[in-house]
Formats: C-alpha cells, structure tokens, sequence
C-alpha cells in the first residue's frame, strides 16, 4: 500500500513539473509573440522616404522594402528590450516584405525550460527550446 501511495505521489509530482514547464514556455512563447506584433505594427509604418516621393518630390505609393521593416524591426525591439528584458531574442530570416504592403518580423528566442534541471538526465536530452514566431502586420496608406 506504502508503495502505491509512493507511486502516485512521484506520478502526480512528475505531472506538475510537466505541466508548470509546458506553462512557462508557453507564456515565453506569448510574451515574444507579443513583441513580434508590436514590431510589426511598428514596421508597417516604416515607409522607406526615398521611394516613397522619388527623385522629384511626387508621392509614388507606400512601398515597403524590406531593409526598411528589418530596420524598423530591429530599432522597436532595442527600443523595448530596455523594459521587457528581450535581450535574447532575434530578428529571423522571414523578417521583411513579401507584397511591398505587408511587413513581417519573425522573431527567434531561446526559452529556458525551468524545471527541466530537477528531471535526471534532461540537461543531456534538452537545453533551452527555441521558439520562432511571426507576426504580419499590413499598411494602408495609399498614394495621393
């Protein structure tokens, strides 16, 4: 009897720890999900001035490069590493533009699982995850 109750309570413990590690890459996942909106919400206001007016001042349409959202990209988050403690996370190769309209940051993060340490034997099959997430955000600025 001692040793089922032993059983159950290793089971249960081991749910818990599962379940708490599930939760904590999860809202990781949130919170660098968040910041990837943010991004490109930011982004998709980056309208790249020179092609926008042209050589001779006259409006040409909103076009988005894609040296333009990585820019924009990269300056929200240095911006918002500073009060969300994203020193960590990384622009992805899908940041940019597909249609000259749409600005798209993908964002990298390594997430530490937190009681990944107690479990033997985990540090040798896991380490940190990592996450990729990627947020589109579109503009609606039209020419004249």
């Amino acid at each position: 009897m001692a040793l089922l109750v032993i059983g159950y309570a290793v089971l249960a413990l081991v749910v818990v720890l599962v379940v708490t590690a599930a939760s904590a890459v999860h809202l990781e996942r949130k919170r660098v999900w968040a910041a990837a909106d943010a991004a490109a919400a930011d982004a998709a206001d980056a309208v790249d001035e020179a092609a926008y007016y042209g050589q001779d001042g006259l409006s040409r349409g909103v076009p988005l490069t894609d040296a333009a959202v990585r820019a924009a990209a990269e300056d929200h988050l240095r911006r918002r590493a500073a009060w969300d403690d994203l020193d960590g996370v990384v622009l992805g190769p899908g940041t940019g533009t597909p249609d000259g309209r749409t600005a798209q940051v993908q964002l990298v993060a390594r997430v530490d699982v937190p009681v990944l340490g107690l479990l033997p034997g985990a540090r040798v099959a896991g380490g940190p995850l990592t996450v990729v997430v990627t947020s589109r955000a579109r503009t609606f600025l039209d020419a004249g």
